[in-house]
């Protein structure tokens, strides 16, 4: 090889060697930062909703392939009204140090459709939680040093889907019985109903306290007159969506 060229090919691996080594301290310089204690100040001051509570919270990031080593940190949160990610993310390395942070929230329903498992990220290398949804799956990294913190958060949100379930179970099994309820009141109420005639009755009481006339209970029972005695039993009401036209029982006309 020619001197000239050892000499190019030496000048150039300097300047990709500086290149990287600036590239290095600037992001150094610029990316390090308490993103915990910024993304927990930005989640209690500007996320949550007036009264929410938080239950369980962990530190977790998102680590995408195409850039490695700038992840976006953040917090994954359990309150007692859903599941949130508030991700910091990484400075631009082209911007300025001082620019004000940016953030990612992913917010999630906590119901029997979303659920928080755990898996792995970056081809397997480092832990995971992974929240699936009906539109797909999101997967947040663990330092391994919290991964306790990331158990309790599971364990917090497997048991409010069992609370869910049960309640569920409570409600349909509610449903049912009021549906029983009105099905067995619908069939008494479809049934026909007689009276049987006491002493000191008369038709025209009789005819008062089931909301109806004597002439009514004339048709309906082949009466004539107000003659009726000690226990008669007299039709008082006719089935439902049928009437009664002088003591013949047939469809209610509408």
């Amino acid at each position: 090889m020619r001197p000239a060229m050892r000499y190019t090919i030496a000048g150039a691996a300097i300047v990709v060697v500086g290149l990287l080594a600036q590239f290095a301290i600037h992001t150094y310089r610029t990316e390090p930062r308490n993103t915990s204690a910024i993304a927990e100040r930005e989640l209690r001051l500007n996320t949550l909703a007036e009264g929410e509570r938080v239950i369980r919270m962990v530190a977790v990031f998102q680590r995408p392939w195409i850039d490695y080593f700038r992840a976006t940190r953040g917090l994954l949160v359990l309150t007692d009204r859903r599941l949130l990610f508030l991700g910091l993310e990484p400075r631009d390395l082209l911007g300025s140090g001082d620019s004000p942070p940016t953030f990612t929230e992913h917010d999630f329903q906590v119901d029997t459709l979303v659920r928080l498992r755990q898996g792995r990220t970056f081809f397997g290398i480092a832990k995971a939680l992974v929240v699936d949804t009906p539109e797909g799956s999101y997967r947040y990294g663990v330092p391994s040093q919290i991964w306790g913190k990331a158990s309790l958060l599971l364990h917090s949100l497997a048991a409010r889907h069992e609370r869910i379930l049960v309640m569920g179970e409570r409600q349909a099994r509610q449903r049912a019985a009021v549906a029983a309820q009105v099905k067995a009141a619908a069939s008494v109420a479809a049934k026909p109903k007689y009276y049987t005639v006491k002493r000191g009755d008369a038709l025209s009481t009789i005819a008062a306290r089931w909301n109806t006339t004597p002439e009514t209970l004339r048709a309906w029972n082949n009466i004539s007159g107000n003659k009726i005695r000690i226990g008669q039993s007299i039709l008082v009401k006719p089935k439902a969506n049928e009437t009664m036209v002088a003591g013949e029982i047939g469809p209610a006309k509408k």
